[in-house]
């Protein structure tokens, strides 16, 4: 009842200041979840080595690097972390092993790279400090494979970046090598909320982390781990020779959790969790201040005031420079926070290629109510959001999204748990695929009424977009 109250109250102060958003409308592309691996505790990434092996490298959050090989979930770990990541709160928490990438050159070199929360002991004064979660570190590792292709030899590690993170949550852990052979990683803006500046004093200064171009927090980061020891920085970082933290890209994030770059023309998508009321896509440029915590998705925000939203906000940052728009977002009603992915490129979906595939993790925290989103991301602007169709009877996912994933092929994968936090047994993987032949009921010229013929459901859905009569379809 309470969540109930809480919504329609939310609902009323929205209309009241003219603030309602158009709600997400079901697509007419229909997918089918393919069930790839499951008795997964919380997988938050999956991707490939590169290597043309068909491998796919699933990140679990309680520690664990898996690997599915021929569909099949091998049960030794590639690498196994749990000794030396946080111990993490089974209820819910943000932290843990939260990504990984292999070097380009992989099949070459065998090296790969991962992020994950180490503990630390923290000091007296800081937000974590004493909390039943306790203080972490980000860090950023490298490692070798070894003469097992499915193992990773844990003695070569080495950590290329670390910093302290004052709160437990807003973690991001995205990484990928671009197009340009860099590597790119997210950090978010510290925890918490509000960026600290309701905080008493300021937790995260008095500008807040992501504002900060001193701190690499709330921040796309992007090295060079070929050109230095333990990394370079590439000489077209906006703040290389002047002010700000060198490693940074993009700026003015709160947890940009996922990114990824398009296969066609390298263009960075990055999904940033929202606070309180918007959920936002972001394409990411070099040297980009993407407004937080000036801005939640296209609204104004205010820390003092997180529900309601300013009528008018400023629009450049600290130096002069353009606060930049997402390309979508959208409002709570439709979920609690953005899981990004990948737009399509794949070949087994033709239907679903040029459009950028993600989630977000659940409408309410309980029960669960994951869902799969998409939008166009050829079609030029404005990018509408969809909602997949799950299946011929149109499925619910009654399951939190955790993350998304992509193979060397190019196909997706949804990743899963029935669970809240990372806990149990419940998180599986599930291959984003093309709804097989269903059986449906045609009539039409050359064909007796009510004869039954195999179709596709998105050649039919396609067809009837086209303003054509079900009297005619693609026969598969």
């Amino acid at each position: 009842m309470k969540v109930i109250m809480k919504s329609l109250i939310v609902c009323c102060v929205l209309m009241a200041v003219g603030l309602v958003h158009a709600q997400i409308a079901k697509s007419d592309i229909t997918v089918d979840l393919e069930l790839i691996a499951d008795g997964l505790t919380a997988p938050v990434s999956a991707t490939h080595a590169g290597d043309g092996s068909g491998r796919l490298f699933i990140v679990d959050q309680a520690g664990a690097v898996r690997v599915v090989a021929d569909d099949i979930l091998l049960a030794e770990p590639f690498l196994d972390f749990s000794d030396r990541i946080v111990l993490v709160n089974p209820f819910f928490d943000e932290r843990g092993m939260l990504g990984l990438a292999f070097h380009p050159e992989y099949q070459r070199n065998g090296r790969f790279f991962v992020r994950y929360s180490a503990p630390r002991d923290g000091t007296a004064g800081e937000p974590c400090f004493g909390t039943s979660r306790g203080c972490h570190s980000a860090v950023l590792a490298e490692f070798m494979v070894s003469a097992n292709p499915n193992l990773a030899d844990r003695s070569s590690g080495a950590i290329l970046f670390e910093i302290e993170e004052p709160q437990f949550n807003h973690n991001s852990g995205g990484i990928a090598f671009g197009p340009d052979g860099m590597l790119y990683f997210t950090l978010g803006d510290g925890g918490g909320a509000n960026d600290g500046l309701a905080d008493i004093p300021p937790s995260h200064g008095p500008i807040g982390n992501a504002q900060d171009i001193d701190t690499v927090l709330g921040s796309i980061l992007r090295i060079d781990v070929d050109g230095g020891a333990p990394y370079a920085v590439p000489s077209d970082n906006p703040f290389v020779g002047g002010p700000g933290a060198d490693e940074i890209y993009a700026y003015g994030l709160r947890n940009p959790y996922r990114f990824s770059f398009d296969r066609k023309d390298g263009r960075l998508f990055l999904a940033d969790v929202g606070q309180n009321r918007r959920e936002e896509i972001d394409i990411i440029r070099n040297g980009g201040n993407y407004g937080w915590v000036t801005r939640e998705g296209f609204d104004c925000f205010d820390p003092f005031a997180p529900t309601t939203p300013p009528a008018t906000c400023p629009d450049t940052g600290a130096f002069g420079e353009p606060l930049r728009d997402p390309i979508a977002d959208y409002d709570h009603s439709e979920g609690l926070a953005i899981i990004g992915g990948y737009v399509y490129r794949g070949r087994r979906f033709p239907e679903l290629r040029g459009q950028y595939v993600f989630g977000d993790f659940s409408r309410t925290f309980f029960p669960a109510a994951g869902r799969l989103f998409h939008l166009n991301a050829d079609g030029g602007t404005p990018y509408v959001i969809s909602e997949f169709r799950i299946g011929v009877e149109d499925d619910t996912l009654d399951r939190y999204v955790l993350g998304l994933g992509e193979d060397e092929a190019g196909e997706l994968y949804l990743l899963t748990s029935s669970n809240l936090g990372p806990s149990g047994e419940t998180g599986r993987v599930e291959r984003i695929g093309r709804p097989g032949p269903v059986e449906i009921c045609h009539s039409g010229p050359g064909n007796a009424r009510g004869k039954t013929l195999v179709v596709n459901v998105n050649a039919v859905a396609a067809h009837l977009a086209h303003g054509d009569s079900t009297s005619s379809c693609e026969a598969e």
